[in-house]
């Protein structure tokens, strides 16, 4: 029962996990995602991560959809079905998103999944989105990423051997050829999720109606306006980082590429035009960051072609080098780890040699 239980946790996290990394690779939500803007508030605020069903592709009046709206991946209550798909709006939103034809009905294959929920509550950890996107720091995320790593090393890496069936001594081995290949995925592992984590989408929300002017966030139709924002390398090595509009009303993005150092902090003016017709907006500004390990022409190169490929090529580059220094270095079936164990001092004993050594 023990063991079972460890494989269902393993595999529970080897899924979300999986999950994540090929929803980073093909730009879109897989069983979960978080919020960046007000508009479902309060029934997922901004920052909370929720969980959703990437196999459902249906939902009937008052399912909670993530589907691609203009090209941004969007989090909304259906509150109508017609002929040409679902009618959305976010519960925080005055008006549908669909309004005065700004964008046609979501169609089933617009449609990433469907939020999970429980007696109509989703299925969210409060604030964790905004902690994981800009809070947390690289030397949390390596330990993360490394302690995910270790733990499947220990479930699934070891060997006991019974040497006295009577006394029930076992050995714990670990070769060196495991540990390497667990460092060469921790480095991975943390190069990707180093970059994937940096990347971010500013929502820029604001009401275009004849009264702007009168409170903040208000403006006149067809008028321009700026607005500020801040990057910052929470990392603690260099970032290169590239910004884009994700939106057509963002005119002007003061920066579009630049070096950040570790701990760096740099403020951007995105210009913005008010479109002519009354409602409420929300434009974006989309970040991608990425390390310095290719050079910076090639990236930028890349990039233009897709965001994703220069993650691509820095994975594949560096485990070319990985695999190169593996294969030069004649690395062998050779214990690093050999400890003579009972059941109640496995992990002292290991402890111990593990300082030994």
């Amino acid at each position: 029962m023990k063991r079972l239980l460890e494989y269902g946790i393993v595999f529970m996290v080897f899924t979300l996990v999986l999950g994540s990394v090929v929803g980073a690779l093909l730009d879109r939500p897989v069983f979960m995602s978080y919020v960046y803007s007000d508009s479902m508030t309060p029934t997922i605020n901004k920052g909370d991560l929720f969980f959703m069903n990437p196999f459902s592709r249906s939902a009937d009046v008052g399912d909670i959809i993530v589907f691609n709206l203009r090209g941004t991946w969007t989090v909304h209550r259906v509150v109508a079905i017609v002929e040409g798909g679902y009618l959305t709006k976010g519960d925080n939103n005055v008006g549908i998103d669909q309004q005065g034809g700004r964008a046609p009905p979501v169609s089933r294959d617009k449609i990433a999944g469907k939020v999970i929920t429980f007696g109509g509550t989703p299925l969210k950890i409060p604030r964790l989105g905004s902690y994981l996107q800009g809070r947390i720091s690289s030397k949390d995320k390596m330990f993360l990423a490394g302690a995910l790593i270790i733990f499947g090393a220990l479930v699934f890496g070891t060997s006991e051997k019974k040497v006295k069936r009577k006394k029930r001594k076992k050995f714990f081995k670990l070769k060196f050829k495991t540990l390497y290949l667990l460092a060469s995925a921790l480095l991975l592992v943390m190069i990707s999720t180093s970059m994937f984590v940096s990347w971010q989408v500013f929502s820029i929300e604001y009401a275009v109606t004849s009264a702007g002017g009168q409170r903040e966030g208000w403006y006149l139709p067809d008028s321009t306006f700026e607005k500020e924002l801040s990057i910052k390398n929470a990392n603690f090595y260099p970032m290169i980082y590239f910004i884009a509009p994700d939106t057509p009303n963002i005119a002007d993005i003061s920066a579009t590429e630049f070096d950040l150092s570790a701990g760096e902090e740099k403020p951007i003016e995105v210009t913005i035009n008010a479109p002519e017709e009354t409602s409420l907006y929300a434009d974006k500004v989309r970040v991608n960051a990425y390390m310095p390990l290719l050079p910076r022409s090639l990236t930028r190169r890349l990039y233009m072609i897709h965001p994703i490929l220069p993650v691509l090529v820095m994975l594949l580059e560096t485990s070319f080098f990985l695999s190169l220094i593996y294969i030069i270095s004649g690395i062998g079936e050779e214990d690093v780890l050999k400890i003579r164990t009972r059941r109640s001092s496995l992990w002292r004993q290991i402890k111990a040699e593990v300082f030994r050594i």
